[in-house]
């Protein structure tokens, strides 16, 4: 899990020189990418085993039953957390080679995988979740550093550097263990990781929303909009809640009636 010496700083050691060199962050997302990269690697099993430990207690019965999400089954949404580990894995090897390599053949494709892997029974989800998983995360240690910022394409076609497709991974594990519906909730992701997800986010909403987002019991907020700005404030799960359409923010205060916002997904 990650780890800080107190609520509002970050410490972190680096050997570049003969002496280790401590330098403050009071976020995890003021980071330098390729030093976040790296953390959330080593985040990510923490993650995962935090999803295993669910998943190990379901009984078939458990997979048939409802998720949270609409017209997914709980089945449905281990299915696919193993291949959205396999075709993060596909980008991967795009941004390594140069040679495009998408993360699912088809919309078609993908949605076929999901559902035939969405009955299978309990043990063997949580084999293919590991499994899928620790492959996933050998790939990211192998990645030369250089092919961290290499350019590949979402489905949506969106062009993003490869370092996110970590942080996409820790967004999958973490919020589709909510979407379990199974008693893991936003509160129980580390702190330092919602700060991260919640900077993804927001990264990626259009730049006329003019909507600042203020953590209460993190050191994040987003970037200062422009005049006239909608200030939403809360703790950092109920934030991340409200931007990933989980939750309809009654949790949160706003100098207003909160904004609309884009759908997630």
């Amino acid at each position: 899990m990650l780890t800080t010496p107190s609520d509002k700083t970050f410490l972190v050691a680096s050997s570049v020189s003969s002496e280790p060199v401590v330098r403050v962050f009071g976020s995890l997302t003021d980071m330098p990418p390729a030093e976040l990269t790296a953390r959330l690697i080593d985040e990510l099993p923490s993650a995962t085993r935090r999803l295993l430990s669910t998943v190990d207690r379901l009984t078939d019965a458990d997979v048939r039953r409802p998720s949270v999400l609409p017209g997914w089954t709980v089945g449905h949404v281990l299915s696919h957390l193993a291949r959205n580990a396999e075709a993060l894995g596909n980008l991967c090897e795009w941004a390594r080679t140069g040679v495009r390599k998408p993360m699912y053949a088809s919309t078609e494709a993908r949605e076929a995988d999901i559902n035939a892997g969405a009955a299978r029974p309990a043990a063997v989800q949580a084999e293919d979740i590991a499994s899928s998983s620790d492959r996933l995360v050998e790939r990211f240690r192998d990645m030369p550093d250089t092919a961290w910022q290499a350019t590949v394409r979402w489905p949506s076609g969106a062009a993003r550097t490869a370092d996110q497709i970590v942080t996409a991974r820790l967004m999958e594990v973490e919020v589709h263990h909510v979407d379990l519906g199974l008693g893991y909730s936003l509160d129980d992701v580390p702190a330092e990781s919602r700060d991260v997800l919640l900077q993804y986010v927001v990264a990626r909403w259009p730049s006329d929303l003019n909507v600042v987002l203020r953590s209460t019991d993190t050191p994040w907020s987003s970037a200062t909009s422009g005049a006239g700005a909608r200030i939403v404030t809360g703790g950092s799960a109920a934030l991340l809640g409200w931007v990933l359409g989980r939750t309809d923010g009654t949790a949160l205060a706003s100098d207003g009636t909160l904004p609309a916002l884009p759908a997630w997904g």
